[in-house]
């Protein structure tokens, strides 16, 4: 088996660094859209 390239290992590392960083934004926006929605229905059941 022929070591790997410099190129083999960007191949490899890039796609999950992409996705963890895709998983982060994720996570940081569905916060915001929760902390939204539960003011919302906070204001909604203090009327």
């Amino acid at each position: 088996m022929p070591p790997l390239s410099a190129l083999d290992w960007i191949g490899l590392v890039v796609p999950f660094v992409v996705f963890f960083v895709m998983l982060i934004v994720y996570y940081v926006w569905e916060g915001r859209r929760e902390r939204r929605l539960r003011r919302e229905y906070e204001v909604e059941n203090a009327e």
